[in-house]
């Protein structure tokens, strides 16, 4: 089985057309729904660019595989998907956005993740080709009027050439085995689309989030500090600030159409489409911008879909799903075997029939912003885990968190101290900790379990048993463990 993989950047479930608003104008992703299966419950490891491509690219939790925080790459001795598919004999080929190689956020040029280089073609490599005075006006420019005057065809645009580079692949690779990715970095900003798609948008086309600037009360004060940062906005004023967002988002699904095209015209029998984005936008929301030290699904619950050849069509899958399963996915439909080091675990039972879950709870987190721009943001420990009904926060210094997203889907009501809930808020507290021992957190601390509503965890100096790294790849060093 091969495997196309695309992904956007900075894409809100609200955004997609198959998740509720055919009016955000994105046809190709919604047929590719309407032929495949949607995951309504998926989520990122990470609200954040770097530590959620780490997670998908390395199927361990950033905080496990080192891309803990924007700008720092996953470790040395951590294997990405080129890494492993090349060993088992696949073709494996990168085009577009990486920024998981600890530079900067358009990347330094040099391929990564074990791909093949002749199609990586990453931010910096897109500057070199379109020239330093164009980019300058690629990053600034704001009017539809300026990327005309700046040459902004719709062949000179960044995601036009990662789509070329895919179908380019797609057209050679011929009868071997493959897994591409193709990695978009629009919607994100700067926003830059072909000018007519600016001009089609207005502020009366976004769509209002309903918990928009929705009270505080009960929140964590860093949601707080962040909304007093920016300042409280009309919802004209977001709305307008929002246009160019949406009509790129509206633009590079013509884009993901184009890939989608040239895999039903030359590999449609043998290769599985993956579709996500890295994480959301708040877009408001609680009154809140962007993406960082929140848990609130805007930002962690991602769209997700998949299309197998012969799989269910305009099938709906409501369990819980992480980013973290997409590697052992792939590499279960592929045959290879899943080491144990991995921290997810396989949907191909799903991707078969919708109503199997393939796992309990989703976990996420988050440390800081970034590494390289410091002064946005600041180390902030969270844990967060759902179980698709509830979702608990552990904001490691101060207010924790616990929604219904039931009865609660604008997770507007903090319910931590609400004695309703306090089997289900203890219950989901056990799941997550028994996940930070399991995966080796490097962040574990008694004081995720020892919080102002219930102690599950006393104080302590060695934190139990002593085990050593879980067995990873075939072609992975080993070395002998010492003995304290």
């Amino acid at each position: 089985m091969n495997f196309v993989f695309i992904m956007t950047d900075t894409q809100n479930v609200s955004q997609v057309g198959a998740y509720g608003d055919p009016s955000v104008d994105t046809p190709n992703l919604d047929r590719l729904a309407a032929t495949g299966i949607r995951f309504d419950r998926a989520y990122t490891t990470c609200p954040l660019c770097t530590p959620a491509r780490g997670g998908l690219f390395s199927g361990l939790y950033p905080q496990v595989n080192g891309a803990w925080t924007n700008n720092r790459p996953t470790y040395a001795d951590v294997p990405l998907w080129g890494t492993i598919f090349r060993h088992f004999g696949y073709r494996a080929a990168y085009t577009g956005k990486w920024h998981l190689e600890g530079v900067s956020y358009f990347g330094d040029g040099v391929p990564g993740g074990g791909f093949e280089p002749d199609w990586w073609y990453d931010g910096k490599r897109y500057a070199e080709d379109i020239g330093p005075e164009m980019f300058r006006r690629y990053r600034s420019e704001k009017t539809a009027q300026g990327l005309r005057d700046a040459g902004f065809t719709e062949d000179a645009i960044w995601g036009h050439r990662v789509a070329d580079r895919a179908i380019d692949f797609l057209d050679r690779v011929g009868d071997d085995d493959y897994v591409l990715v193709v990695s978009f970095d629009e919607p994100h900003g700067p926003f830059v689309a072909p000018p007519e798609y600016w001009e089609a948008w207005s502020a009366d086309d976004i769509p209002k989030p309903a918990n928009y600037m929705a009270p505080l009360e009960g929140k964590p004060g860093i949601q707080h500090v962040q909304r007093a940062t920016y300042g409280e906005s009309s919802w004209e004023q977001t709305a307008r600030g929002r246009v160019r967002h949406f009509a790129c988002n509206s633009y590079i699904d013509r884009e993901i159409g184009r890939v989608i095209d040239a895999v039903e015209r030359l590999h449609a029998d043998d290769t599985v489409i993956v579709y996500t984005s890295d994480h959301g936008d708040m877009m408001g929301a609680h009154g809140l911008r962007g993406k960082g030290p929140m848990m609130y699904d805007e930002i962690t619950r991602v769209p997700f879909i998949v299309r197998a050849p012969g799989g269910p069509a305009g099938a709906v899958c409501d369990s819980v799903v992480s980013h973290l399963d997409v590697l052992p996915t792939m590499l279960d439909l592929a045959g290879i075997d899943t080491p144990p080091s991995l921290h997810g675990v396989s949907l191909a039972d799903t991707l078969a029939d919708p109503t199997v879950p393939a796992r309990t709870h989703a976990f996420v987190g988050f440390h800081r912003f970034a590494i390289n721009h410091d002064d946005f943001g600041e180390f902030y420990p969270i844990r967060c885990v759902t179980d698709g009904r509830c979702k608990l926060s552990l904001n490691l210094f101060e207010t924790d968190e616990l929604y219904d997203l039931t009865e609660d889907p604008g997770e507007c009501v903090n319910l931590i101290d609400d004695g309703r809930y306090t089997a289900v808020r203890d219950g989901l507290h056990d799941a997550l900790l028994d996940e930070m021992d399991r995966v080796r957190d490097p962040f574990r601390s008694f004081r995720w379990g020892d919080r102002a509503w219930r102690t599950a965890r006393h104080a302590f100096y060695h934190g139990g048993a002593r085990r050593n790294k879980p067995a990873g790849f075939p072609f992975e060093p080993t070395g002998i463990e010492a003995r304290d």
